[in-house]
């Protein structure tokens, strides 16, 4: 090929380079599809247990556990007596925090600080600046009572409650959905489901919601997962076995009896991991898919990415946990002492 003059040959030469690079950007986004290498989750904890000071014949059951930091975290529990219900944990020592309403069912806590509170009294509750609000009150016709049992936000604005509605007169139950849009709480027109909505978490793959809910069938326990698109909800159909819902950086899992785990992806339900054989129980927190917790057979149970170890063995039933940067909180009962325990692990320096 001829030019007619340098410009032409230089306007030739970029374009050759801008081709060369574009096939190298090509090449190399190719070669970088592969998710990366996550490194094992750590092992060594310090760990100590702090007793909640519970006057007795007080009996908590724990229900929820939320924190910013390892220093401003709160636990909600299903007690009605307002001076147990609400515990936070400074960084120092647990206390008790004055709540006016009836047993803590539901929590989150946005980043602010300002927290959000679910109640089984038909009201949902807001904590602001250390004090607070008028709670909302929720009807809904033909029903009695509202429960709250767990929550979910993007934003103040955009807020997401799941639970049931009760008829006392015939112990009739209705799974539902409320959305806050920034000025009310309004209930989810979605079709008739009896039973009980019990957790929600997000899915960033599918930008679906999944929730568990349970129901009382002629005598028999159900358990089912609902996916929620923001306008209907959907039964998904999974083996009639024992199973939870666990999320982890916003990707979904469940958590089958059979210590089989089926993570959500391609819009499905594929196999992810298989812990048979080990003491794998419950449903699981964690930093990432290299590095989480859950109940074992013998304790506190962690996947580190490449085997599946008890790290810290107990009698103790542990319930709810909390995962940050380099600790876990796991909120726990003692039975035989009727004692409420706080199980806290640190990494070390």
């Amino acid at each position: 090929m001829k030019f007619r003059n340098s410009k032409q040959t230089i306007n030739y030469l970029a374009l050759l380079l801008v081709l060369f690079l574009s096939l190298n950007l090509n090449i190399s986004c190719e070669k970088g599809t592969d998710p990366e290498q996550l490194k094992p989750g750590r092992r060594d904890y310090v760990w100590t247990e702090d007793t909640l000071d519970i006057q007795l014949p007080n009996m908590l059951t724990f229900r929820h556990i939320v924190g910013n930091s390892p220093d401003d975290i709160w636990v909600g529990t299903l007690d009605a007596s307002y001076d147990v219900s609400l515990w936070h944990y400074d960084g120092n020592k647990w206390e008790t925090v004055f709540f006016p309403g009836y047993a803590t069912s539901a929590l989150w806590l946005f980043e602010d600080n300002t927290l959000l509170v679910g109640t089984l009294e038909n009201k949902i509750w807001k904590r602001e600046n250390g004090e607070w609000t008028e709670p909302y009150i929720l009807e809904l016709e033909g029903f009695d009572r509202i429960n709250i049992f767990d929550f979910y936000a993007e934003t103040k604005n955009n807020i997401y409650a799941v639970g049931c509605a009760v008829n006392l007169t015939d112990n009739n139950y209705k799974s539902i959905i409320l959305h806050f849009d920034g000025n009310s709480w309004d209930f989810v027109n979605i079709p008739e489901i009896a039973g009980v909505f019990h957790q929600m978490e997000f899915d960033k793959n599918s930008n679906l919601f999944f929730i568990y809910g349970t129901s009382d069938e002629r005598g028999n326990f159900i358990e089912s997962i609902y996916t929620f698109n923001g306008l209907e909800t959907v039964k998904t159909t999974i083996p009639d076995i024992g199973f939870s819902l666990s999320a982890i950086n916003k990707e979904i899992y469940i958590n089958f009896s059979n210590q089989k785990i089926y993570k959500y992806r391609n819009n499905s339900f594929e196999l992810w991991k298989d812990f048979s054989g080990t003491d794998f129980q419950t449903s699981f927190e964690g930093r990432n898919e290299s590095d989480f917790f859950n109940n074992s057979s013998r304790g506190l149970g962690h996947y580190n990415g490449i085997d599946y170890k008890t790290i810290y063995e107990t009698h103790l039933e542990l319930q709810a946990r909390i995962v940050f940067e380099k600790e876990i909180f796991v909120l726990a009962d003692d039975y035989d002492k009727r004692k409420y325990i706080v199980l806290h692990g640190k990494l070390k320096e």
